[in-house]
């Protein structure tokens, strides 16, 4: 199955390299969002969601995740301070550290995809999930 992904960063070339790994996966991107009224302008036609907690409109990214799981989402938190989300991750599946490598986020993006699917397995190294198994449906 193809899902959609949102990808809620405001550095241009990590967001670029998230939205490669995206692609190669045979998943497609619907969107790239700087900060939240973006995001959540995109929100609608997407099922996963990576999302910095530093956006261009500030620390915005725990209060997106929560907005974003209401509506469906699975969101992943992708950033450089895993630690800003200690105790705000707001309904997020996991948290896992930039920068990433192209097989860090290869790993990452299968393993939601396989969440989502109701796969059980071992999350990727550096990947910490917020919610223990098994995955909703």
């Amino acid at each position: 199955m193809k899902h959609r992904f949102l990808i809620v960063e405001d550095s241009l070339l990590i967001a670029m390299d998230l939205e490669e790994a995206i692609s190669r996966s045979g998943h497609e991107v619907i969107g790239i969002a700087p900060d939240m009224t973006v995001a959540l302008n995109y929100s609608r036609e997407a099922d996963i969601a990576f999302v910095d907690v530093r956006l261009a409109d500030g620390e915005t990214g725990p209060e997106l995740a929560r907005l974003l799981t209401g509506r469906g989402l699975t969101v992943i938190f992708v950033t450089g301070n895993p630690m800003l989300v200690e105790g705000r991750d707001a309904g997020a599946l996991g948290v896992i550290a930039k920068p990433l490598t192209q097989q860090a986020a290869a790993d990452v993006i299968q393993f939601v995809v396989d969440w989502k699917g109701g796969k059980q397995r071992r999350p990727p190294a550096r990947l910490r999930l917020f919610r223990p198994f098994p995955p909703a449906a």
